[in-house]
């Protein structure tokens, strides 16, 4: 049946609508009445049939059928049958009442809509919250690939210019991403993009997260290489780009230093391949044990008397200084030259060199025998804090015989023979600090102490000059006003330094103290130096009056002129990315040292286009050994008692012999018998320099001489790295030029002393004492 309220069809035992739950009210039909067809095609005339006796028959005969629709109407019933007329008009009724309900248009289903309605908001808000997701106005942000941060362009050599660290940490902050740049060594140059530490490009990161952008340092060894066995770090010094070599390093306790574990390396662990010395490489020390020939690595931190009587029972004359150095190796071995690990030949000298700390800084500087004082002074110069000192990230500073070789400002004047050394106080004109009144941390109780540049305690510039008043009577000619600049000064602070005095008495600037404190704390149990640097600075220049002792701001305070509340502080303040640490692995002679067997080494995969250069490489390093071919001649003394003579071919290889003569034989110079010793070796490599010559690296391991009574270390030994320059090259335009020349003038080979250059080509080993050979031919 159908609902009369919505329309629907239900089943006619149901008492509710199925669909929108109204009442059903059931029609009421005749029983004795069929229903008629709704459309039937005629109505035909009923046979006769006799009918029986008792049933009068009809007044007329009438259809058995309905009556039909109104589609197909009939005969009118006769009056006579009242009954059938009632039937035919009520089932018509019903009829037409079900056709309407049936055909009429059905009302909306609420409930539907309702549920269609809610299905629509949660798809829009389904698209809303994806658009702003996708737009990363929630649920974090999305690591970029850096490619589409940086546009790279196109280099001379067609390749893509690198992507930079820099420009990917800033592109990010940019995004609102916190990012932070951490340095790692690689293969790749300095400062590019090597990736993200722990993520991926296209990851989600969640805000607050610090995103670490690794920025390449360079080539470098990595801080824990130590202690690895040696083949566990081929792989990563191999990915450097420059030659890594293995050698045998002895030690005594082979339990501590297991052989084949990694227990030195050039440079130290944790710091990066300068790029001069790209070409040499990386050495990697690898353990093995002493064989009583050598300084034990494993010296370090032992007691100093033991491995001082242990080296003077073994035939070595042995001495003693002291060294600023780490927790571990106060008041034990700290070091030794030659450096623990190298080979010792019978009879060699040995320094020993024992670890101080802040306790003794002042005893490094008092010179307890100074006749200009009658007593104890305290110097401005000290030993101790000789040797390298290098970040964690690579850069260093080295300090050999109290002057600056490697760091530093370009500023600042090391070259002078006096004016370079770094001195801790004002001993300008005397060598002990003279002035009670100044401020010089020397003179203190903090146990730290400064190291600046002797010529910048009195000199100043005018007009784009530097003048030094130290010494010099100051007449009318001077300059009367002028600026003064700012110079290097370091502040060496030892183990056990009181630093928080320091901050307490003012010394850093505030500012860069309260962002050292943000960053991770310096390693107090470690010497450590902090260059003052000026880039810190937004003025590097005070006024000169050119009158009287004027005072310098850049300067500690020298209580003659001036307020030592004026004096610019230190920035930055220390922390562990800014320290310079004490560099406690010295390095034995590496290139002396045996080969070591390291599974995986030198066996790196190369592509096509790799021996495709190692072959064009080698064509060109033929040609260059074409011109340094040739025969040549060192002699080792003025006398003509030692010489050298060598025969270098086109192939890089060379060899000869060392020629002295025997003054045992009682007869004089010219009529002695000679003694030879053979050698022979090979160049590694060849290169052009900016000098119009070449560089060439001796194969250390290739290198053979029968020397065993021959002990002259000069002309070729240690064999490394050598140098050739043509006729005529000036002095100062060789690598170190002043010590050819003094090998020269020591064999009596030099026209004259004064002279800018040489006469003829030369030849020689830049590591060997004296070295300087130039053509001759024997014949």
């Amino acid at each position: 049946m159908f609902c009369t309220h919505c329309g629907k069809p239900n089943d006619d035992s149901a008492k509710f609508c199925t669909s929108c739950g109204a009442k059903l009210d059931k029609p009421e039909v005749p029983a004795a009445t069929p229903a008629a067809p709704a459309t039937p095609a005629a109505t035909p005339t009923p046979t006769a049939v006799p009918l029986p006796d008792s049933v009068p028959a009809p007044a007329s005969p009438t259809s058995e059928a309905p009556a039909v629709t109104p589609a197909a109407p009939t005969a009118a019933a006769p009056a006579t049958s009242p009954t059938a007329s009632a039937t035919v008009s009520d089932t018509s009724a019903t009829a037409a009442s079900a056709t309407a309900f049936s055909t009429a248009k059905q009302p909306p289903n609420k409930l539907i809509i309702a549920l269609a309605a809610v299905l629509a908001v949660i798809v829009v808000a389904g698209i809303a919250l994806f658009a702003t997701w996708k737009a990363e106005m929630w649920g974090g942000k999305t690591l970029p690939d850096p490619a589409s941060i940086v546009k790279t362009t196109a280099s001379k050599d067609g390749k893509s210019a690198t992507i930079k660290a820099k420009d990917v940490t800033e592109a990010l902050k940019l995004k609102g991403i916190n990012a932070k740049t951490e340095k790692v060594f690689s293969g790749k140059e300095s400062g590019a993009f090597l990736g993200y530490d722990g993520l991926k490009q296209g990851q989600r990161v969640s805000a607050g997260t610090i995103v670490t952008v690794q920025e390449s340092a360079g080539p470098g060894v990595p801080k824990n290489t130590l202690g690895k066995k040696a083949e566990q770090v081929v792989d990563t010094l191999e990915g450097m780009n420059v030659p890594v070599h293995y050698k045998k390093v002895y030690v005594s306790d082979t339990k501590k230093n297991p052989e084949g574990t990694v227990v030195a390396t050039y440079p130290a662990a944790g710091t990066g391949v300068q790029d001069s010395e790209k070409d040499k490489g990386i050495y990697v020390g690898v353990a093995a044990k002493g064989d009583g020939t050598a300084l034990p690595l494993d010296v370090m931190g032992k007691s100093v008397d033991d491995i001082k009587s242990q080296l003077e029972s073994e035939g070595h004359s042995v001495t003693v200084e002291k060294r600023f150095s780490s927790k571990q190796y106060v008041g034990k071995v700290a070091g030794a030259d030659p450096a623990p690990g190298s080979s010792l030949d019978s009879g060699d000298d040995v320094t020993l060199y024992e670890g101080i700390d802040a306790t003794s800084m002042k005893d490094a500087f008092t010179d307890s025998n100074l006749p200009e004082t009658g007593g104890d002074a305290l110097l401005g110069t000290t030993d101790a804090a000789d040797g390298q000192w290098c970040t964690n990230d690579g850069q260093c500073i080295t300090i050999e015989d109290h002057k600056i070789t490697e760091g530093g400002s370009d500023n600042s004047d090391y070259n002078s023979s006096y004016d370079g050394y770094l001195v801790a106080c004002d001993a300008i004109q005397q060598a002990y600090c003279s002035n009670p009144n100044a401020d010089y941390l020397v003179t203190q109780d903090y146990g730290a102490f400064e190291l600046l540049p002797h010529i910048s305690l009195t000199n100043f510039w005018s007009n784009g000059k530097m003048y030094d008043s130290n010494g010099v009577h100051m007449d009318d000619s001077w300059p009367k006003s002028g600026e003064y600049h700012l110079q290097d000064l370091f502040l060496v602070v030892p183990t056990g330094a009181n630093l928080e005095g320091l901050e307490s008495k003012g010394y850093f600037d505030k500012d860069a103290l309260a962002a050292a404190k943000k960053e991770k704390a310096v390693d107090t149990d470690r010497p450590f130096i902090l260059w003052r640097d000026p880039s810190k600075y937004e003025t590097t220049t005070a006024p000169y009056s050119g009158t009287g002792m004027n005072f310098n701001p850049f300067l500690p305070y020298n209580g003659y002129s001036g307020d030592k509340s004026n004096v610019v502080k230190m920035k930055p303040a220390p922390s562990d990315a800014n320290a310079y640490y004490r560099v406690e692995s010295s390095d034995p002679d590496w290139d002396s040292l045996p080969d070591a067997e390291v599974k995986g080494a030198g066996k790196a995969a190369k592509s096509s286009s790799d021996d495709s250069d190692s072959k064009s490489d080698s064509k060109a390093s033929a040609a260059l050994f074409k011109n340094v071919a040739d025969q040549y001649r060192f002699f080792s003394t003025g006398n003509g008692s030692a010489f050298i003579d060598m025969t270098v071919k086109d192939d890089g290889s060379f060899a000869g012999e060392a020629n002295t003569a025997d003054m045992n034989s009682g007869e004089p110079t010219y009529k002695a018998p000679r003694i030879t010793y053979p050698f022979s070796g090979k160049f590694s490599s060849i290169k052009k320099n900016s000098a119009g010559g070449y560089d060439l690296q001796c194969d250390s391991s290739s290198f053979k001489w029968e020397k065993d009574k021959y002990t002259d270390e000069s002309g070729l030994s240690p064999c490394g790295a050598w140098h050739w320059y043509p006729a005529g090259t000036p002095w100062s335009s060789m690598a170190s030029g002043d010590k050819v020349k003094y090998a020269l003038a020591y064999g009596s080979q030099m026209d004259s002393s004064n002279s800018d250059s040489y006469k003829s080509n030369l030849l020689y080993d830049e590591d060997a004492e004296r070295s300087a050979f130039y053509p001759y031919s024997q014949n």
